[in-house]
């Protein structure tokens, strides 16, 4: 990580308290290449033909890597049917919520963006509820008022304080029987062959242990249900699906 990027993380963390950030226009830093830009991505889609779920799909993970990450969720928490709110943590571009809101039509879809680029196209949600976000809490929803709060490839990069003080709030809004989701980078994901690539790219990528991710949650009164796991190339996470007890 280059001194400008350390420098511009620390600035961030002292303004985060009035919800201000510095958003670089462009970098070449190897730790901005994961945040995809909403405008040269729309366009990039539409020129190729494709939705915008499509589109990342090819191009950053596998092609149907979101629909089978939503599909997972929905089995392991056999989910069927309508439900009242859902609450996402990062949508970015939409994606993983364009699926969710296809099979369970919530009255309410509460969405915490960091990314004020990706803000008008999350708008379009059917239901959206476009929260504030500090990009640590999940300050204006309720506790135990949520059926669905899931995040995806967003715990893979933050710090360990984010991380976790947002799994602390999952489990906090999310109402009994209902389900949390979240992929992380666990240790099953930390192969000989994706090690190799890490050291090779200086990856930014940041582990958890699963364990004691999973005992976390079960000390906040969520059982696992099960996980899946989603590419994150160069390797992969994993997805972890929990039902609030």
């Amino acid at each position: 990580m280059s001194a400008r990027t350390k420098l511009a993380r620390h600035v961030n963390n002292v303004l985060r308290p009035m919800k201000v950030q510095i958003v670089p226009g462009f970098s070449t830093d190897p730790a901005m290449k994961s945040f995809i830009p909403a405008r040269k991505t729309i366009a990039a889609a539409r020129k190729a033909g494709l939705s915008l779920g499509e589109y990342i799909d090819q191009n950053f993970a596998e092609p149907g890597a979101t629909q089978d990450a939503v599909n997972a969720i929905l089995k392991l928490a056999e989910m069927t049917g309508a439900c009242d709110v859902v609450c996402e943590i990062g949508p970015g571009s939409a994606r993983y919520a364009v699926e969710v809101i296809r099979a369970l039509h919530p009255g309410s879809y509460e969405i915490y963006e960091t990314a004020p680029d990706w803000l008008p196209v999350l708008r379009q949600l059917p239901n959206a509820l476009i929260r504030d976000c500090d990009g640590r809490t999940l300050s204006q929803t309720p506790d135990s008022s949520v059926d669905l709060a899931h995040a995806h490839k967003v715990f893979v990069y933050t710090e360990c304080y984010v991380t976790v003080g947002y799994m602390a709030e999952m489990a906090r809004v999310v109402r009994r029987g209902g389900t949390v989701a979240f992929d992380i980078v666990t240790d099953p994901c930390l192969d000989e062959e994706t090690i190799a690539k890490w050291l090779r790219d200086t990856s930014f990528y940041r582990p958890v242990p699963r364990e004691w991710a999973v005992d976390f949650m079960r000390r906040r009164g969520l059982s696992l249900l099960g996980s899946h796991f989603t590419p994150l190339p160069p390797g992969r996470s994993e997805l972890l699906v929990f039902r609030r007890d």
